[in-house]
């Protein structure tokens, strides 16, 4: 009798929750996936100027982003691996779905070659998790040396 009882409110409570899994939490997959150090060479319309020219500025270099996410903010800081000391600037971000963020890069005062300037360029990105790239797309400006356009790149996961 109570091996009934049992099979019963078992068998209930399987019926009560309609007997499949819970469904998953959606997140934002590549949000996770942006997270760390991120290397590549960007290229846009001051890169005419000479070689490692780019975001208005002569010899910057490589360019590296360190990133953190959360949900679907990413933040972080960039550098330019031939600018003295770096050139750290700021990086912020939103995943529009989950391949997709569009990103703010700021080069504050003095972090650049020419220390009296700064840099602003916002973009769109596409995240490929399966090769662990990053290609995108970016437009600003340097104050002492005007607008810059037509920048893209492609980012490496390191």
């Amino acid at each position: 009798m109570k091996k009934a009882l049992a099979a019963v409110l078992l068998t209930s409570f399987v019926a009560a929750c309609g007997g499949a899994s819970p469904a998953s939490p959606s997140s934002p997959v590549a949000a996770m996936s942006v997270a760390g150090t991120w290397v590549g060479s960007p290229s846009d319309s001051s890169s005419a100027l000479g070689p490692g020219n780019v975001m208005g500025q002569a010899g910057m270099g490589a360019m590296t982003w360190q990133l953190t996410a959360s949900g679907s903010t990413i933040t972080g800081t960039i550098g330019f691996a031939d600018m003295h000391g770096g050139a750290p600037g700021s990086f912020s971000g939103t995943m529009s779905d989950d391949e997709d963020f569009t990103f703010t890069l700021d080069m504050a005062m003095a972090s650049m070659m020419s220390s009296g300037c700064v840099a602003h360029a916002t973009g769109t990105a596409h995240v490929d998790g399966t090769v662990m790239t990053i290609t995108g797309a970016y437009a600003g400006s340097n104050t002492c040396y005007g607008s810059f356009t037509d920048g893209h790149f492609t980012m490496t996961h390191q």
